[in-house]
């Protein structure tokens, strides 16, 4: 489950760069088909690992942790967000479920961000990366560096509620980061050329997308395009056409 962002889109030939409020992204976790590598306290709990989501039924307290391999480099992502479903057998606005990510980089700096005392409803929880709940492990070198995350805990605190509750999970991801800007540009109507350059960043990939109305749908010229580091040229024909809308899309 692929979560595209809005572009750039850069109008062809008329040349206009208009912009868009957008936000860049580290994916951890879309939680397809997805298992934990472990399991502490939720051991014996019913777990159903389904095609868009992980769902984690029991009552008390529970975590597992997934190993990030290879290391996975969110630098200059600012916020980190999780997106879950939170279900008890209870009425409205009764605090059933304390959701909780770990991050650890590395050198074993163990970060925790929390969100306790959550009622039952679908939940896009938010909290700044440099503010976790709380330090686990300060690691051999204090702060958690993002650009090389090692593994990620799942867990759930639900606090005084003594009842069962199903915490499903949708989605976990990194987000801040400036999204690609189109820097320049040469277009070529004789050949249809387009070339372009964006900011980006080392080791991500990108795809160029082209629409031939601003509304879209935007369909993919080149993909996997590796980064150039924190500048990416490449150069894609154009459909025939009098006018077109050009895009920068971080993979």
């Amino acid at each position: 489950m692929q979560n595209l962002r809005p572009p750039l889109a850069l109008l062809i030939p008329v040349l206009t760069v208009v912009p868009f409020p957008i936000v860049a992204e580290t994916v951890i976790a879309t939680f397809d088909d997805f298992n934990l590598d472990g399991l502490f306290a939720w051991s014996d709990a019913v777990v159903d690992s389904g095609p868009e989501s992980y769902s984690i039924t029991d009552s008390g307290y529970g975590s597992g942790f997934k190993n990030i391999n290879p290391n996975l480099d969110a630098s200059g992502e600012t916020t980190l967000e999780l997106t879950v479903t939170l279900s008890g057998d209870v009425p409205a606005g009764t605090p059933v479920s304390g959701p909780i990510v770990s991050l650890v980089d590395a050198d074993g700096t163990f970060a925790n961000y929390a969100w306790y005392g959550r009622s039952i409803g679908r939940r896009i929880l938010k909290v700044a990366l440099n503010s976790p709940t709380s330090i686990s492990n300060p690691g051999t070198v204090p702060g958690l560096d993002l650009s090389s995350l090692d593994f990620f805990h799942l867990q759930d605190d639900p606090g005084a509620y003594k009842g069962t509750y199903t915490i499903t999970f949708e989605h976990l991801r990194l987000i801040g980061a400036p999204a690609p800007t189109i820097s320049s540009f040469q277009f070529d109507p004789g050949t249809q050329e387009l070339a372009l350059t964006w900011t980006s960043r080392p080791g991500r990939t990108y795809s160029i997308l082209y629409a031939s109305v601003l509304s879209g749908p935007f369909n993919a010229l080149s993909a996997n395009l590796e980064s150039g580091g924190t500048e990416t040229s490449a150069s894609v024909p154009l459909p025939e056409g009098d006018a077109g809308w050009v895009a920068i899309q971080e993979e």
